[in-house]
């Protein structure tokens, strides 16, 4: 079956509409379904964000601490001289034994008054400085090795104004080891926190572990644009995590919680949002097959059986009983009441014609039948008028006619003796009208050969053929000779090109006469009028060559339809009279 023929089929074309139908419906679903999956994902990602910052809300409140510390120092240090602002740093460490060093830097960098006492530290090289007078915010970094400390810590950074003029900042550091928590939550939620800077310091583990739960293919920066979201992507270790980003105090660095996406994940939340989309998926199913079981018992059954029943009366079967469909609905018994009938109409109508046409081809071949007797009839009178001639002239004369005839009566015979009564296969003919005239040759050492190829001729076409072969054969036999070698012959050949032209060649060999008393009659010029006016009735055309040693008559014509109403050519016309009276 080819594509075509499927994609046109009843079946296809009702799966298109049925599915147009129901193509709303699906829409509905797909709408509902991502409607659902939309307010699911955006109900974990609040979920997911919040939970991190419960579970951030030690360390938050811890930076929280720090910044509010680092408000009051530094109103200390803007306010009370180099000994005084010591005294408090070292008091402040001392009053909370979680900050690792407290400390005023101010714009120059040059740091005097820290928790460190009489210790100066130079930060004008430094660019965390410039970086912090250009923010001129809170900021919140990591330095795996304290200028002062010497341990890994994370350095908040609180800027100190004097009428709204940036002096400086109190530096506050934490020992990264105070803000890990070991098991934040039951959820096993990972925490890193990422500075804006991009450093990376841990919350629930060191420094070093952390990096290896944050995504994989994906840059500090990158995590830090997707503050505010939640994602899935894989870890460092190729296991696939849910990912949330929610920003810390002051927006100084964000903290990223990570889980495990089975344990936040529900199977059922997916199940319930793909209901809809199952639920309209079943009911086109359901309809393709309801829709497939009824087509099939109502309606392509039916056409199945009709279908055959036509095509086995297109090939010749004809059944008496005729079609029977079953359990049919009414307009498929409409159908089979008209095929009957049809079938009844054409069965009597081929009986009809099949009698007509017998009774026609008997009348033919009675036709044909009767002019083959009337014309051997008339050959036979010519016969015996020969025999009872006086004179030599009169006899040839005679022969010559009686020749003519006969080959009218061969061309009958043909008609008669074969199966198609329309038309003769041309090769019979003329080697028929061979073996006739190869009873009167001079010399029996005389070879006559054919060479013929068939070519179906109506009668219009294979009167004038076989009167032209006639013809061409008397005359060459009444002008054949011996060669150079002492041999004499007669050719005839016949051929059939593509285009259906007919070539027809009659070559007798030229030279010294076949017996000595023989004597070449003298030439009436009938013969070769005859020819041409035969070869007009064939709308052909003719040739006479004479080459060393052979004479060579050709005649081409086109092989030709039969019809009835031209009445130029025809079977029973005459040659041209004129020809003949001038003969």
């Amino acid at each position: 079956m080819t594509p075509r023929r499927v994609m046109g089929g009843l079946r296809i074309k009702l799966i298109l509409l049925t599915s147009l139908v129901l193509f709303p419906l699906g829409l509905i679903a797909l709408w509902q379904t991502f409607q659902e999956v939309r307010d699911n994902r955006a109900l974990t990602q609040r979920m997911l964000i919040d939970t991190t910052r419960v579970a951030a809300s030690d360390h938050r409140a811890q930076i929280k601490q720090a910044v509010g510390a680092g408000h009051g120092l530094g109103t200390i240090a803007r306010l009370a001289d180099l000994a005084t602002c010591r005294q408090a740093m070292i008091q402040f460490l001392e009053s909370d034994p979680a900050f690792a060093f407290a400390g005023y830097v101010p714009v120059s960098g040059i740091m005097e008054c820290s928790s460190a006492g009489d210790t100066v530290i130079d930060f004008s090289e430094y660019d965390t400085l410039q970086d912090a007078i250009d923010r001129a915010d809170v900021y919140v970094e990591v330095n795996a090795n304290g200028a002062v400390s010497g341990q890994a810590v994370v350095i908040v950074s609180v800027p100190v104004f004097e009428d709204g003029t940036l002096t400086g900042f109190v530096s506050l550091s934490l020992p990264q080891d105070t803000v890990i928590r070991e098991n934040v939550l039951e959820e096993e939620i990972e925490l890193v926190a990422i500075a804006t800077s991009g450093e990376v310091f841990g919350l629930s583990h060191g420094a070093g572990e952390s990096k290896d739960y944050l995504p994989r293919d994906m840059s500090p920066a990158d995590i830090l644009s997707r503050s505010g979201t939640s994602f899935v992507a894989e870890n460092a270790a190729g296991q696939e995590r849910i990912f949330s980003v929610t920003r810390s105090v002051a927006d100084s660095y964000v903290i990223v919680g990570s889980w495990q996406q089975s344990s936040l994940v529900s199977a059922s939340v997916w199940q319930q949002a793909l209901m809809p989309l199952l639920f309209a998926v079943l009911m086109w199913v359901a309809s393709m097959a309801v829709a497939f079981l009824g087509l099939d018992r109502l309606v392509l059954r039916h056409l199945r059986a009709l279908r055959s029943a036509m095509r086995q009366f297109a090939l010749g079967e004809r059944n008496a009983d005729g079609l029977a469909l079953d359990n049919a609905p009414d307009e498929f018994k409409d159908a089979e009441r008209a095929f009957n009938r049809m079938a009844l109409l054409i069965t009597e109508a081929e009986a009809q014609q099949m009698t007509d046409l017998h009774d026609k081809e008997v009348l033919l071949r009675e036709v044909h039948h009767r002019v083959k007797n009337n014309l051997q009839m008339i050959a036979s009178i010519m016969n015996l008028q020969a025999r009872a001639a006086r004179t030599d002239e009169v006899r040839e004369v005679l022969g010559g006619l009686q020749r003519r005839v006969r080959g009218l009566a061969m061309l009958h015979r043909s008609l008669y003796a074969e199966a198609e009564t329309s038309r003769v296969d041309a090769r019979d003919l003329v080697a028929a009208v061979v073996s006739d005239t190869s009873t009167i040759v001079p010399d029996p050492t005389l070879s006559i050969t054919t060479d013929l190829r068939s070519a179906m001729l109506y009668p219009d076409q294979a009167v004038p053929l076989s009167m032209w072969v006639a013809e061409a054969l008397t005359n060459a036999v009444k002008y054949v000779g011996r060669d150079a070698q002492g041999g004499a012959f007669i050719l005839v050949a016949m051929d059939l090109d593509d285009a259906g032209t007919v070539t027809l060649r009659v070559e007798n060999s030229t030279g010294t006469p076949l017996l000595d008393d023989h004597v070449v009659p003298e030439s009436t010029g009938l013969g070769t009028k005859l020819m041409t006016a035969f070869s007009r009735q064939l709308e052909g055309t003719v040739e006479a060559l004479d080459t060393d040693g052979r004479f060579v008559h050709m005649l081409r014509f086109h092989v030709q339809d039969f019809n009835p109403e031209n009445d130029d050519v025809r079977s029973d016309d005459p040659p041209n009279r004129a020809d003949v009276a001038a003969a």
